[in-house]
């Protein structure tokens, strides 16, 4: 394999981490194995107390890889993998959900504008005319990203969560890569 997503996870995590301006203040920047849903909180009261303390917060979950029967060489020997990552952003408010759902959308509009059309950082390579991720770059010496981060195409943005004063998004990046 010629990518890591660890390195690739770390770095957009790295990216979100030194947007000072528009994340200085969330409590948590991490990386989250599986799914947030209302369920988990519904019916758990001390998941939901747990929860509340993680707010505002953006995680970052890997959604898996897909590749299309044509993502290949002849000789079957190089394949194209598209990794999908998923961004869960939440935030609260004692007075009113209106300002939770806002902020959500201020944390979207500053995670589109640090991931959106961003290429994984590497050495040697660079794709020419991208910015590139921050964090450490990948040393895989035959790392090769085919493009940037773009939204996954369909329903790459929607609400997860929306309970009294407390609104998660979800959000969804892909970038290709050589497999």
């Amino acid at each position: 394999m010629r990518y890591s997503v660890a390195q690739i996870e770390d770095q957009l995590i790295a990216t979100i981490r030194e947007d000072t301006t528009n994340f200085g203040g969330i409590n948590l920047i991490d990386t989250l194995a599986g799914e947030v849903n209302p369920q988990m909180l519904l019916f758990n009261p001390e998941m939901m107390q747990g929860f509340i303390k993680l707010l505002p917060f953006v995680l970052v979950s890997y959604r898996g890889r897909a590749g299309q029967k044509f993502d290949r060489d002849s000789s079957g020997k190089i394949y194209a993998h598209t990794l999908t990552f998923r961004f869960f952003t939440g935030a609260q408010s004692v007075r009113r959900t209106q300002e939770a759902v806002r902020n959500n959308y201020d944390m979207m509009a500053a995670l589109y504008d640090d991931i959106h059309g961003r290429v994984p950082a590497c050495t040697p390579q660079q794709l020419s005319g991208y910015t590139a991720l921050g964090g450490i770059p990948i040393t895989i010496p035959e790392f090769n990203p085919l493009g940037p981060f773009y939204e996954s195409g369909g329903q790459d943005e929607s609400l997860v969560i929306n309970l009294p004063g407390i609104v998660v998004y979800k959000s969804d990046f892909s970038v290709r890569v050589v497999a």
